[in-house]
């Protein structure tokens, strides 16, 4: 049986939950991190394997010019490093989140793994959102918007790090909304 998608955020509720977090400079970071850039929390801050923290964003990771940064995925049971883009606004908050930071510093280690997970409920249960909101509610908001903005399925799969195309496609689903608006765009508009 194939994986199930959770039910996704839509832009609004995700613009309220970032105007919340907007008060604290990391947790607003994180999470716009995490909408804009559809990176896994693993990706962020790192995986736990073998007693100790490995991997996650450290500021060398980042390239401020190009905007663009460095993340570890699992990959068939191997970290391989992929690419990652980054906007204009959400790299130039790093750059001034991490203006103080050596090269070597890992950006988030300031914040538990846990305290992380929890981002995306405490400022969604703040401004009345009664879903079940996660990190990956993030990451499915990034690739299911990216989808219906008009990304092609193979550029898709490259920023959401897939290996296999059909984990992009669970993202892809096309709801009775999208088929009756294109629909009424073409025959109607």
């Amino acid at each position: 049986m194939p994986k199930r998608a959770p039910d996704p955020i839509t832009e609004d509720e995700l613009n309220n939950i970032l105007d919340a977090a907007i008060v604290n400079e990391r947790d607003y970071l994180i999470l716009r991190l995490l909408a804009r850039t559809g990176i896994r929390i693993g990706e962020l801050y790192g995986v736990h394997k073998q007693g100790t923290w490995m991997y996650g964003i450290q500021k060398k990771d980042i390239d401020f010019q190009n905007k663009r940064m460095w993340v570890y995925s699992l990959k068939q049971r191997k970290y391989v490093r992929r690419e990652v883009l980054v906007d204009d606004a959400t790299i130039g908050l790093m750059k001034r989140y991490t203006a103080q930071m050596t090269p070597e510093d890992h950006v988030f280690r300031n914040v538990s793994y846990r305290q992380i997970q929890r981002l995306p409920k405490k400022y969604a249960q703040q401004v009345g959102i009664e879903k079940n909101v996660s990190c990956h509610s993030f990451r499915h908001f990034f690739i299911t918007n990216s989808w219906r903005k008009g990304i092609d399925i193979a550029r898709l799969q490259h920023l959401a790090g897939h290996a296999d195309l059909k984990t992009t496609m669970i993202y892809t689903h096309v709801t009775t909304e999208d088929v009756e608006k294109k629909y009424r765009e073409i025959y109607e508009g």
